[in-house]
């Protein structure tokens, strides 16, 4: 069953409608988020939902950079996700783990839900299996090489600031062995730049940085 709220304003007000209304065509350019909220259901109907994951950076359909908590996400917008999302669990009838997607105008406040999954098997898992074992935590993802067809290496950096995490993320991959590749030239240049590290993330990044 499809969620029943795909598009929220920040300021808490909901429209129950099956699709977003037929003049919001999704965020403007150059101010897209993405963000995911990590959702468990128990065995005995229970639910608890996670902080939001940003997608920081973002290629495709191929997540580069996640991170959490998301920078400069307003604590009411955040709350709304969470309840979107514990929404659209009901509404599916999950048990056990799943993600709920969003796409943010990070001007206007606007979002919507982008995607919903649950993860097989995963009844024993809970919510906190995915929280940041950390203040703060980056996931970095990098493809074999420039070889899609190769495992790829993720890196959690963690530590009690985000500036702390980008030195710790650009240091380590800066010390990686094997060939540089494409991802990793790219991920240390998004890192190491101001605007990224002033907290600006998916398309107002690349706007920024090129």
């Amino acid at each position: 069953m499809g969620a029943k709220v795909s598009t929220v304003m920040s300021s808490g007000g909901a429209t129950t409608r099956r699709g977003p209304p037929t003049d919001y065509a999704g965020p403007a350019a150059g101010r897209e988020r993405r963000l995911d909220i990590h959702v468990s259901v128990s065995a005995t109907g229970d639910l608890a939902t996670g902080r939001a994951w940003e997608r920081s950076v973002w290629r495709e359909a191929r997540v580069l950079i996640a991170e959490c908590p998301a920078p400069h996400l307003a604590s009411s917008i955040e709350s709304a996700l969470r309840t979107v999302a514990a929404s659209v669990a009901r509404d599916r009838g999950w048990q056990g783990v799943g993600t709920v997607s969003f796409s943010l105008d990070d001007r206007s406040g606007v979002f919507r839900v982008i995607g919903a999954q649950a993860q097989a098997h995963s009844e024993t898992m809970a919510v906190a299996d995915h929280e940041p074992v950390a203040p703060h935590v980056l996931e970095v993802r990098i493809d074999g090489c420039g070889d899609r067809r190769l495992p790829c290496t993720r890196l959690l950096v963690c530590g009690a600031t985000r500036g702390e995490v980008l030195r710790r993320a650009y240091r380590a991959l800066s010390e990686l062995p094997g060939p540089a590749g494409v991802d990793r030239a790219f991920l240390m240049n998004r890192i190491a730049s101001r605007a990224f590290c002033s907290g600006m993330t998916g398309t107002r990044l690349d706007q920024a940085v090129g």
